[in-house]
């Protein structure tokens, strides 16, 4: 994914620095990807090598060099192909805390209420900082993209209310059943 976002963020925003290309991930993407920014200046060299960007090199008096990078007719080609391929929606999620719950009978309930009401709190505050991210970019969005912006945020905090009310179900159910494995084997 992290080539399919450099070259857009090249191709919206025209040539850039890596620093410049992190930054606006940052500002922008955080809410919706899981791009590790370090990565970000690896996949640059490496889609210069492949010819799917361009880099020129700046070297203004005694200031460091500046690799800017630009997207060529090849780039915008490559960019497109990767942004069809995302519109395969297959979806199955894995969440590593089922494993918790399968072999509940070496956990105490304490634990599993513990965890779900972090985990709830966590939500929350992601939630939130979603919604305020949301707020800041309808001031900044133009607006023809503010349908797709929407569209974007409200994938994303669904996800987030059904992990939420999942959780708050959990909860309640774990409580209606009592302690159930509450001595935890081999604790």
């Amino acid at each position: 994914m992290i080539p399919l976002y450099i070259l857009g963020i090249l191709l919206r925003f025209g040539p850039q620095h890596g620093y410049q290309i992190k930054k606006i991930m940052e500002e922008q993407l955080e809410d919706f990807t899981k791009i590790k920014l370090p990565n970000v200046y690896y996949h640059l060299e490496k889609m210069e090598v492949s010819g799917t960007l361009t880099a020129i090199r700046d070297k203004q008096s005694t200031r460091p060099e500046k690799t800017v990078y630009f997207v060529g007719e090849s780039g915008a080609e490559k960019f497109k192909e990767l942004l069809k391929q995302t519109l395969d929606m297959s979806y199955r999620p894995v969440f590593d805390a089922d494993a918790a719950f399968y072999f509940s009978e070496y956990l105490i309930a304490s634990d599993f209420l513990q965890s779900l009401n972090l985990h709830i709190s966590k939500l929350k505050q992601i939630m939130m900082k979603i919604e305020e991210h949301r707020t800041e970019m309808e001031k900044v969005i133009p607006e023809e993209m503010k349908i797709y912006a929407d569209i974007i945020f409200n994938h994303h905090l669904m996800h987030y209310k059904a992990e939420l009310s999942w959780a708050e179900e959990s909860i309640d159910a774990i409580g209606k059943k009592g302690a159930g494995y509450d001595s935890g084997k081999n604790n």
